[in-house]
């Protein structure tokens, strides 16, 4: 028998326990379809807060719904643990940077660290009522990840589609290392415009205005537009720089702004993108100023060993102290910075692993069209990415806490030497080759650097699907069924994961991608761990509201839309779950004569509340096939508030009082709530596991979990009885109006009710006579008839008899 009140921590606990030592979420090959989902592995660089619950609880309902749909579920949970965050945490916690601390000792640090967070994160995920196999979860440094992480790389090298080559990239002077386009954000910062005076070498002056004067020592050529008349004659003489007093040619390029600043451009090694472009085009030489810490080089005549900005305000003192600035503008500009630590990035030439990305854009293109992208307008920002991606894919991190790239050079002729597959993993700065050089070397210089996160976190199928190992699982997880994640990181993570795809298997990776939403700390910015304005602690809102409230709040947002954590709807949740668990007790109070059997001779009003079901579920299913997890759960909360507000309270009299109602329509009345009850239970556990299982299980118990039950839709059709019924309830609710307008009990009795009905709706009064006048208390009723539905003539309370 259900208890009196439902204490939701005590029976959490209860079924956590069970489904874990009952293996309720194991995946097992068997006869039936594989679902499989490609779950985000959260990144390991601090606490869980409420904006992950948000996405995680919505992929892990329709990872519920598919079980419930009578798929064999592949549902794994990884944890991505390698990479910059987690460094950034580490040295937050040591108040030291990796440098300081050393290699070995940091990396120890970093697996210490890590298995920590994991451990809470996994814990407070199962509270949450993730119903992942934890048997399958993966971290993207352990020595298996590693493994196939490696053997990605060397099918890359070998297909021809990864290369190393000293270049200009991406780097971050706070992190220490280079990154990818796709790690790139832009922000608004207040500078100046300087417009700064240059000579040429027959003394014409000319105006360049540009908001990075540090970068005059880094000048290799200064650029005008042929087309433009007023400064076109100045191409192909040679420019003084001020106060750095050297010459460089003036060029001429197209892809200069006339209307820009002053028209005339300075090419500096690197300042952005056209720099490089340049650069490569013209065969212009390297001027590379900038350590790697955010310095001018030493060798720079008076601004050696000056800090970036430093040297700006440096430069401009000695411009204007030169007379050579015309005018400064105060300016509002946008910068590209690094998305981990929000500092500025420049550019750093050396030796590194690229993927190529260029060549093939079109086929990935191709492949997003093969996907469906849920909602679907998610997939506009993967082709706007694709489009605009303009370089390929840097690999390389100059950081100590990552996967190392299985590769050394040969200390004689430089060549570089890959791992055998049969060695894997490998660490080079431990291990060395099973083979000297083919120039007969056998002095090997290992390779310092570790790969790019997003390297291993793009080949999570290729975990799943134990990629490179006997047992592997690549018939039923090629390509797999669902890939979840945030749209912030569809130019990232399902981009290089589409590439990495491509590259291995010619295919697309997944057949859907689900897009969720941010939960938003107000003024429109996200809740993120890095912002630090996660106020509401995951694990305080579980004691207090419990995870099925909580679940009821993340299941509540739109696919693909942002949300605000609100405490009103934890509380409209509440008030749900509480109303779930009463009913449950009602139905139970009259279920205890109750033998089910096949039954076909329904009342009325439980044809009505049968065929509402079952239109309600067609709609509950249809959105959830389309990943609308919110639109559902608002679907099948209606359809319970009209259970429990009209139905039941017709349909308890009949329950109560069967001498007065006959034994048959009672056992109409017993069998339509024991249906209709089980299948809410069904429908509801997607959302809330855990008091639906309690409740199951003390009714119903025909499996060992509600969470392996099956779906099985009504084919009742019912449409007269969903169509006329939804009319008597009308007047039942109009009726009780006149009730409530009086200050009356409900169960004031009716002396007269007058109706105007059309024939159709009198039959169907007629035959819930009982059941209807029960509900209103009616005394006399008068049918009158009419074209229309209906209209209320009269009502008469008897307030003789108040109750």
């Amino acid at each position: 028998m259900l208890d009196k009140k439902y204490i939701a921590l005590e029976k959490e606990e209860k079924w956590l326990n069970y489904w874990k030592d009952n293996n309720i979420y194991e995946f097992k090959p068997d006869h039936r379809e594989v679902y499989s989902i490609d779950t985000p592995p959260p990144t390991v660089s601090g606490k869980i807060h409420i904006g992950h619950i948000f996405s995680y609880s919505q992929t892990e309902m329709m990872a519920r719904y598919k079980r419930l749909r009578g798929y064999n579920i592949f549902y794994p949970f990884g944890f991505d643990d390698n990479g910059l965050p987690s460094e950034r945490l580490v040295e937050k916690e040591q108040g030291k940077k990796a440098s300081e601390i050393g290699r070995e000792a940091f990396s120890k640090l970093c697996y210490e660290t890590t298995d920590k967070y994991e451990n809470e994160f996994k814990d407070l995920f199962s509270k949450m009522g993730v119903s992942t196999d934890w048997n399958v979860a993966y971290k993207t440094v352990s020595p298996s990840t590693i493994k196939i992480s490696q053997l990605s790389f060397l099918d890359l090298i070998e297909k021809g589609h990864c290369y190393h080559k000293e270049s200009p990239a991406l780097w971050c002077n706070e992190c220490l290392t280079s990154i990818a386009q796709a790690e790139l954000e832009t922000k608004t910062i207040k500078t100046t415009f300087n417009y700064i005076n240059f000579k040429t070498e027959d003394g014409e002056t000319f105006t360049i205005a540009t908001t990075r004067p540090e970068l005059l020592p880094a000048i290799v050529s200064v650029f005008v537009n042929p087309q433009d008349e007023k400064n076109k004659h100045l191409i192909g003489k040679k420019a003084l720089i001020p106060v750095i007093n050297t010459t460089v040619p003036i060029l001429g390029d197209e892809k200069v702004g006339i209307d820009k600043g002053t028209g005339i451009v300075m090419c500096c090694t690197f300042g952005d993108q056209t720099d490089i472009e340049w650069w490569k085009k013209y065969n212009l030489p390297l001027k590379n100023i900038f350590t790697n810490d955010g310095k001018i080089i030493d060798t720079v005549p008076n601004y050696g060993g000056l800090k970036i900005k430093e040297a700006r305000v440096k430069i401009i003192e000695d411009l204007k102290e030169a007379g050579v600035v015309s005018k400064i503008e105060d300016l509002e500009h946008e910068v590209q910075v690094h998305e981990r630590c929000g500092k500025e990035v420049e550019y750093s030439v050396m030796k590194q692993w690229f993927i190529d990305i260029m060549n093939h854009k079109e086929d990935f293109l191709k492949i997003g069209d093969e996907i469906n992208w849920h909602p679907a307008h998610m997939k506009n920002r993967y082709v706007e990415w694709v489009n605009n991606v303009m370089w390929d894919w840097c690999i390389s991190r100059q950081r100590y806490f990552g996967v190392p790239f299985p590769v050394w050079y040969c200390k004689d002729c430089g060549k570089p030497i890959f791992a055998k597959t049969e060695d894997l993993p490998v660490n080079p700065l431990i291990d060395t080759p099973s083979c000297n050089c083919v120039c007969g070397s056998s002095e090997f210089i290992p390779e310092t650097d570790v790969m790019d996160t997003w390297a291993t976190s793009s080949v999570t199928p290729l975990i799943n699907m134990r990629y490179g190992t006997e047992d592997n699982l690549e018939d039923i997880l090629k390509p797999m069924s669902l890939r979840t994640n945030a749209s912030e990181i569809i130019r990232t993570w399902d981009f290089y994961t589409i590439v990495k795809s491509f590259y291995h298997f010619g295919q697309k990776p997944w057949d859907n991608v689900m897009i969720s939403g941010f939960v938003m700390a107000g003024k429109g910015e996200k809740i993120s761990k890095s912002k630090g304005n996660a106020k509401n602690d995951p694990i305080d809102l579980i004691k207090d509201y419990s995870a099925d409230v909580i679940r009821y709040w993340a299941g509540s947002g739109r696919l693909g839309t942002d949300i605000v954590f609100s405490e009103e709807t934890l509380l409209r949740g509440k008030k749900l779950i509480n109303k779930i668990w009463n009913v449950s007790k009602f139905i139970e109070m009259h279920l205890t004569d109750f033998e089910d059997k096949e039954f076909n001779d329904f009342e009325y009003i439980d044809k009505w509340i049968l065929g509402n079901f079952a239109e309600m579920e067609k709609g509950f299913i249809k959105y959830l096939d389309e990943y609308e997890v919110g639109l559902a759960l608002n679907t099948l909360e209606k359809f319970f508030w009209n259970f429990c507000d009209n139905y039941i309270e017709i349909v308890k009299h009949r329950l109560y009082r069967p001498e007065e109602f006959g034994e048959t329509p009672r056992y109409s009345g017993q069998k339509t709530v024991y249906m209709i009850l089980y299948k809410l239970l069904q429908d509801f556990s997607i959302f809330f596991p855990f008091i639906t299982e309690e409740i199951y299980q003390e009714l119903y118990h025909d499996n060992k979990s509600i969470h392996l039950t099956e779906i099985k839709t009504f084919d009742y059709d019912f449409k007269s009885e969903i169509k006329n019924g939804n009319l008597i309830v009308d007047i039942i609710s109009s009726a009780r109006g006149e009730k409530t307008n009086n200050n009356v009990s409900l169960k004031t009795p009716i002396k007269n009710l007058e109706i105007s009905v059309n024939s159709e709706l009198k039959e169907a009064i007629n035959s819930s006579i009982k059941d209807f006048k029960a509900t209103l208390f009616i005394e006399n009723l008068i049918l009158n008839d009419i074209d229309k539905d209906y209209k209320i003539d009269n009502i008469e309370l008897n307030l003789e008899d108040t109750n």
